[in-house]
């Protein structure tokens, strides 16, 4: 059987005229909520398109029709149709009447990567780069604090646009002092990966820590990326700090969301950390 086929979610349809009630008999600890600020058909949708790019519907024929999903999630027939419908139309399902519907698209898995340093020293990374934006601004809170200036301070603020074999990758953000930041030429930021630019000014980066995150994009960044703005984007946050432990520089970078999650390999005598995807 597919996922969770006998799961409950009784949770008010609260986008239908009658909604239905929930299950009495289902604890409410184990029941699914709905976020009241988002067409209900549409967290169902979501729900089943990411068990399909799972792989989950593989080889199954019993993919629920519009009564059977009605059921699993405890909502109306109108609203679990609205959400098949969508699927439909995005070729993710085959649904006709008088037959069953079948899952059609198939997991897109990325092949393995040999790893390769987070920082090249001898090459270019594979990224081509679009400078969007450079000043002196009002940087995020976060970024203060790692350099080491009150929140609401004015710092050197870079946008770039990465592209990767003719597609839009990711959104960057590279926060720099005002001394450094305004050293860096538009002719190496439209060419350079920022480690090598700080690298050609002096400097001797040492270490760098990293934070991964999912959240929505800005406006900038969807604009950007070509995504809406209720995209879910993996967001990388980095500190890159130099040989005697003072912070260089604060990055923030949004990667579209059709790009592959980046594969981690770590040493386990060494303990050092490799990836296979140059961020």
């Amino acid at each position: 059987m597919g996922p969770d086929r006998d799961m409950k979610a009784p949770a008010p349809d609260a986008g239908d005229a009658s909604p239905r009630k929930q299950s009495e008999s289902q604890p409410a600890s184990e029941r699914i909520a709905f976020d009241a600020n988002v067409p209900m058909h549409y967290q169902i949708y979501a729900q089943l398109r990411a068990e399909i790019k799972d792989g989950l519907w593989i080889g199954h024929r019993d993919f629920p029709g519009e009564i059977e999903l009605a059921d699993r999630f405890d909502v109306s027939v109108i609203t679990s149709r609205k959400a098949l419908e969508r699927l439909a139309a995005e070729g993710w399902i085959d649904r006709g009447r008088g037959r069953r519907t079948i899952a059609v698209a198939r997991p897109e898995t990325p092949p393995l990567k040999v790893p390769v340093e987070t920082f090249p020293t001898g090459r270019l990374r594979p990224f081509t780069y679009r400078v969007l934006s450079r000043k002196i601004g009002t940087a995020p809170a976060e970024a203060c604090q790692a350099l080491g200036t009150p929140p609401g301070s004015d710092l050197w603020l870079c946008s770039r646009l990465r592209s990767f074999e003719g597609r839009r990758h990711s959104v960057t953000l590279n926060v720099q002092h005002a001394a450094v930041g305004e050293r860096h030429s538009l002719s190496s930021l439209r060419q350079m990966p920022m480690p090598i630019i700080l690298r050609q000014a002096g400097y001797r980066l040492a270490r760098l820590t990293r934070r991964v995150a999912v959240s929505m994009p800005t406006p900038h960044v969807a604009a950007h990326l070509g995504i809406t703005l209720n995209d879910p984007t993996l967001v990388f946050t980095f500190t890159i700090g130099d040989d005697k432990d003072a912070v260089i520089e604060w990055v923030r970078i949004y990667v579209h969301p059709n790009e592959p999650n980046p594969c981690e390999t770590m040493n386990l005598e060494t303990g050092s950390w490799q990836t296979d995807v140059a961020m």
